[in-house]
């Protein structure tokens, strides 16, 4: 089993990313509100580190939160997962689309063995 993380400040792309997930079979999804590094240096800071300073201006103030979609799977089945996510929020490697990783999941409780 693995969990699959994808962080991502498209917030108009998190709704057909879980809708086309459940189309093919995945559910148990869970959709976190989260906060970036910058962010959270950006408004806890009133001397925030040069680097962070120099950021500031391209830090969208009105967006406040990203989304964190979390699902657990299959190995078998997180290739598929992770071409859903590709074919709604495009090639993750341009800057500024999200990010998208999995962890290994070695026990776990309350989730369904199918």
């Amino acid at each position: 089993m693995q969990l699959l993380i994808h962080i991502t400040n498209h917030e108009d792309t998190v709704n057909p990313i879980m809708a086309k997930l459940a189309a093919k079979g995945f559910h148990g999804g869970t959709i976190v509100d989260c906060e970036g590094m910058l962010k959270a240096i950006n408004e806890d800071s009133v001397d925030a580190p040069a680097i962070v300073g120099g950021l500031r201006k391209f830090i969208n103030p009105g967006r406040q939160t990203n989304k964190m979609i979390l699902l657990v799977l299959k190995d078998e089945e997180v290739s598929e997962a992770i071409d859903i996510i590709h074919g709604v929020s495009g090639d993750l490697k341009k800057p500024n689309t999200g990010i998208l990783f999995t962890l290994p999941i070695t026990r776990w409780e309350g989730v369904a063995k199918n």
